[in-house]
């Protein structure tokens, strides 16, 4: 267990990156029926940082997806001639083909013109557009570059955030699923050592139809209870013991004067934390347990108070009985029948 907690807040190793956030070896595709020019590129990359940069130029949208199925970049830059978008090369059809296959790296689409459809199809691809008359040759080039490898960065660590909090949360879940099953475990144990007169209800016994255990009906307490209890330990989790402490004594009381054993009070108690832990939904369950196990100690604790209040007060009514030097246990044994000889 302890070898896994670091697992998922691992972070990723840090990029080498130049003054610009970008790459020093930035990996760029460049799709489009004309070649760019790689040296006014690599002198307005080299000014950011980006001291080797890796291009690849493809004319084609199938030449870019089946290069893409191998290798992967830190962006990619889409232009088609207008004269061809209509036979299925144009950016907008190539980079809905790239997400579809799951790629998610940086795309930008360098174009003439655009209009609603094209801006709203982008947005829904989370793709960045550039529009201007120059193409591969725009001044705005490399900062557009820039802004959609930052951007995709971002969305990388998010995903990565996003990730680690879910496995989080299914390891908070399989560790409070493994206490309550220890705690279970450690019920159904001293059911084995406690006889039939004991407890309410006996180990080996079946309940009633419709009968849960730790139900108020299994153990002869009115409904109204289940819902105090669960508010109880709702409100005990969020605040604490605070201005509880009245709340808990009260209730201790009530459940020593009802004969409860501490075994049936902990059977209540680990029946309504299991229904809050199931409606936490995606919320953290390590300081539920905590908190739970706490209210179950101070419950005890209380419990256990009441029971030697409850016993002091019999001892002290009982007739002193003994004789000089004998216990009210020898008398007892003894078997002493008014007073002792």
């Amino acid at each position: 267990m302890a070898a896994m907690d670091g697992l998922p807040d691992q972070v990723a190793e840090p990029l080498d990156t130049g003054v610009g956030g970008l790459p020093t070896r930035l990996r760029l595709l460049c799709v489009g029926s004309v070649e760019p020019s790689w040296v006014s590129l690599t002198l307005q990359l080299d000014a950011l940082g980006c001291v080797e940069p890796s291009f690849k130029w493809v004319s084609t949208a199938n030449e870019a997806l089946a290069l893409l199925r191998d290798e992967s970049f830190d962006c990619l830059l889409v232009r088609m001639n207008p004269t061809r978008q209509g036979s299925g090369d144009d950016p907008v059809s190539l980079a809905r083909g790239i997400r579809a296959g799951g790629c998610c790296d940086p795309i930008v689409i360098v174009t003439m013109a655009t209009d609603d459809e094209t801006w709203t199809e982008a947005l829904r691809l989370n793709v960045d557009l550039l529009v201007s008359a120059k193409g591969w040759e725009s001044s705005a080039l490399v900062q557009t570059i820039q802004r959609s490898v930052e951007r995709g960065r971002m969305f990388h660590e998010i995903d990565r955030l996003a990730s680690a909090d879910r496995r989080r949360l299914v390891r908070e879940r399989d560790e409070a699923e493994y206490l309550l099953n220890q705690q279970r475990r450690f019920l159904a144990a001293l059911e084995q050592f406690a006889g039939p007169e004991e407890g309410r209800v006996p180990g080996d016994s079946a309940l009633a139809d419709g009968v849960v255990a730790g139900a108020p009906g299994h153990f002869g307490l009115p409904p109204e209870f289940d819902e105090y209890y669960q508010e109880l330990l709702r409100t005990y989790v969020i605040m604490g013991s605070g201005n509880l402490a009245a709340e808990i004594i009260k209730l201790a009381e009530v459940l020593s004067q009802a004969a409860f054993t501490p075994r049936e009070v902990l059977d209540l108690h680990l029946a309504r934390v299991e229904r809050l832990v199931r409606g936490l939904g995606n919320r953290s369950t390590r300081h539920v347990m905590a908190r739970a196990d706490l209210l179950a100690l101070e419950l005890m604790v209380r419990l256990g108070e009441c029971y030697q209040r409850r016993a002091a007060a019999h001892d002290s009514r009982m007739p002193d009985l003994t004789a000089p030097g004998m216990t009210a246990s020898q008398a007892i044994s003894a078997g002493v029948p008014g007073e002792v000889r």
